[in-house]
């Protein structure tokens, strides 16, 4: 993110960056345990139980954490077969546009994605199956990172709009546009590039 970045931005991407680490760290640690399960049965003919039934609610979680870095990091795919030939304010139209589609879209994703954990939590649901899980447990770390996802739609919105009242319409695409080609190039090469290797130090340096 640019200096000129909003404040609530920012906070919101640091949120992001974290729940995207836990994310990463719980997926590492499910297939850790699906290998160790898998193992046992093949060496000693037993099993954990619940490997699979685990692994199911880190990836529903992970996963719904993972989708408000990467709308901030501008990294959801996009046909931008017309798109990169039209005027600036046409492409910041539909912008908002895509904008506004994703926020109805997760809108009522959100929604009914609280319609199941309430429900959970008045009939006080467990899984079917060894482990009875309390479903409210995984579903209210999903359901969570849906409403995160939503407020970040809201907030980059809103800081769209204050850019675009402000006569910056040009920088709307830094928060809700598509990456140019330029922008590509430039994130290939600054990944692709080795690192830089420190000179050796003279003898007077020693």
């Amino acid at each position: 993110m640019s200096s000129t970045t909003h404040a609530p931005v920012r906070v919101l991407e640091r949120i992001a960056r974290g729940g995207v680490w836990i994310g990463g760290l719980g997926l590492m640690a499910a297939s850790w345990l699906i290998v160790v399960d898998l193992a046992a049965r093949k060496l000693a003919g037993v099993s954990l139980g619940g490997a699979d039934e685990i692994a199911g609610y880190v990836l529903a979680v992970a996963s719904a954490w993972a989708f408000p870095i990467t709308l901030l990091r501008r990294s959801h795919i996009r046909v931008d077969v017309l798109y990169t030939h039209l005027s600036a304010k046409t492409r910041v139209a539909l912008d908002f546009f895509a904008i506004a589609c994703l926020s109805v879209f997760i809108g009522l994703l959100t929604f009914h994605a609280w319609g199941v954990l309430a429900d959970s939590i008045r009939f006080r649901s467990v899984s079917n199956t060894p482990l009875q899980v309390p479903q409210w447990i995984p579903q209210s770390l999903w359901f969570a990172g849906y409403a995160f996802f939503l407020l970040t739609i809201v907030v980059l919105a809103a800081c769209a709009v204050a850019r675009l009242m402000a006569g910056r319409w040009q920088d709307v695409n830094g928060l809700i546009g598509i990456h140019s080609l330029d922008e590509e190039i430039q994130a290939e090469t600054q990944s692709a590039a080795p690192p830089p290797v420190a000179a050796p130090a003279t003898p007077m340096q020693r």
